[in-house]
Formats: C-alpha cells, structure tokens, sequence
C-alpha cells in the first residue's frame, strides 16, 4: 500500500516540474530568436510570464493546504 505522504509529495514534483520544464524551453527558445525574430522572442517571454503566475499560483495553494492541515493536527 502507497503512503499518503509519499504519493501527495511525488504529485507535488511532478506538477511543479512540469511549469519549468516549459520555463526552460521558452528561455531557451527566446534567447535563441532575440536577434532573428524579436516578435517571437517576446511570444516566448510571454509564455514564461504565464508559465511563472502557474508557479505561483501551485506554491501558494501548497502552502494554504499546508497551513490548512497544521491547524486540523492541531485540534486533535
């Protein structure tokens, strides 16, 4: 039987790496079209921006679930 703790944490990895995984593709690709095709570059700057405010948005649901689930241990 899967621990709880071990599969919500394997969860987390995985959604969290997904984001930079497309960062890193979007950096790599906007640096590569600066000078050829700004417009581009700039579509890909735009993605990473998208890309960050995702971040964001998991690790403060994270931490809400986090704090969340302090205060319940804390009643029992």
């Amino acid at each position: 039987m899967k621990d709880p703790d071990e599969d919500f944490y394997g969860t987390v990895v995985c959604e969290l790496r997904q984001p930079l995984t497309a960062l890193n593709g979007q950096v790599q690709l906007a640096k590569r079209l600066l000078e050829t095709d700004p417009s581009r570059a700039t579509e890909a700057l735009d993605q990473v921006v998208t890309q960050i405010a995702r971040l964001n948005l998991m690790l403060v649901e994270l931490r809400d679930r986090a704090r969340d689930a302090t205060q319940v241990e804390a009643l029992f």
